[in-house]
């Protein structure tokens, strides 16, 4: 019998008839009814309560019951638990922990908010606040400990503290991405304005660099607002026409493979995969746009696509440039925080963005060392 059982089993007494024989047991007193009425709302609070519960011997810490929400966390049956320590079970992710729970109640004959790291029987690690106080059962000192679960709330904070990190890094990121366009822009124009003797071929230079930071700002505002949309909702996943997808992203890089005598080849049939057309259509330029700038001079890139075993598709944008130092590779998809290394070779915003755009669709984005170049890739579903 469980201890909660025992401890709520109600004193039962016979009912005398008239013509009965047997001694009238002595009403219950107030202090028993209200001692029974005590251990009844302790039970129903044991076994209701959303937070793991534990009561154990305090001589060796041995568990003599748990409520449903300690077997929930843990993932332990009732019979693996009963019987054994928490070190027995590796409850304690951090033996530090232990060790605090232990000297706090030494010295403070409780514990009370000790933040600790606990490992489920999945070996998944979970975080609680830990509070502990002794009681006696039955003429024995025993100690009931009661854990809040505060892995959701760990985890929030560190995703927040994440996207305040990024959001600061995005900012410094955005803001030098942005000045060096504009600066080229602001001062070609007025040089412009203050020289209207210029000679045509030099007016139509600078001209040119106007438009070309201008179309680099252009493309900054739309990585920016692709990337306010991935963070605010979901796109429905439809099949796509790839080549129109691909041909949408040249034209937007038609300047820059103009200026740069890119040659690019593509297939003329493209797997049938899932995605959503805009941010697709947005992988594929930043994908070009890298391709053509760290490609030989002139760039030549090769596009492709295959579908894997897996039910994906992978898509690949392959350049004749040099490969990818292997530390480095591990780094070009990573969020803002992490770029500085990567933003020093050139890379910005766009592979940070494509990597978050592929994902989103149920994808994977990555970057091979291929024979004679580089290959960036991404995966999607494939249609059926």
């Amino acid at each position: 019998m469980r201890l909660m059982d025992a401890a709520v089993t109600p004193t039962t007494r016979p009912t005398k008839s008239r013509n009965s024989q047997l001694p009238q047991l002595p009403p219950t007193s107030p202090a028993e009814e209200a001692l029974r009425l005590s251990e009844e709302k302790f039970a129903t609070a044991f076994r209701l309560s959303p937070d793991m519960i534990l009561i154990a011997t305090q001589a060796d810490g041995r568990c003599l019951d748990v409520n449903a929400a300690f077997l929930h966390h843990t993932g332990y049956t009732r019979d693996e638990i009963i019987g054994h320590t928490t070190r027995e079970l590796s409850w304690w992710n951090n033996p530090d922990d232990h060790s605090k729970l232990l000297e706090q109640f030494e010295r403070d004959g409780a514990v009370h908010g000790l933040e600790v790291e606990y490992r489920r029987k999945s070996g998944e690690i979970g975080y609680a606040v830990l509070y502990a106080e002794p009681i006696i059962i039955d003429g024995e000192p025993c100690v009931i400990a009661m854990a809040q679960d505060v892995t959701e709330y760990r985890q929030a904070q560190a995703d927040l503290q994440s996207r305040n990190n990024e959001l600061d890094a995005f900012a410094r990121t955005v803001a030098h991405d942005l000045k060096s366009p504009l600066g080229n822009i602001v001062g070609f124009g007025e040089y412009l304005q203050a020289r209207p003797d210029l000679p045509e071929t030099t007016r139509q230079d600078f001209i040119n660099t106007i438009v070309r930071n201008a179309f680099k700002m252009e493309s900054i505002i739309d990585e920016l607002r692709l990337l306010a949309k991935i963070r605010t909702g979901d796109a429905p996943l439809q099949p796509l026409d790839m080549s129109r997808l691909v041909g949408e992203a040249q034209h937007r890089l038609t300047f820059m493979i103009a200026e740069s005598s890119a040659v690019i080849a593509a297939p003329d049939h493209w797997p049938a995969a899932l995605g959503y057309g805009p941010w697709v259509k947005e992988v594929w330029i930043n994908y070009l746009d890298n391709a053509i700038k760290y490609g030989s001079q002139p760039p030549h890139i090769e596009l492709g696509g295959e579908v894997l075993a897996n039910h994906l598709v992978r898509c690949w944008v392959k350049h004749d440039g040099p490969g990818q130092p292997p530390e480095l590779e591990t780094q070009l998809f990573q969020p803002f925080p992490q770029l500085s290394t990567v933003r020093a070779t050139g890379y910005g915003l766009g592979l940070s963005i494509a990597r978050q755009v592929v994902e989103k669709m149920g994808g994977q984005v990555g970057v091979d060392n291929a024979p004679g170049g580089c290959r960036f890739w991404f995966t999607l579903p494939a249609a059926d």
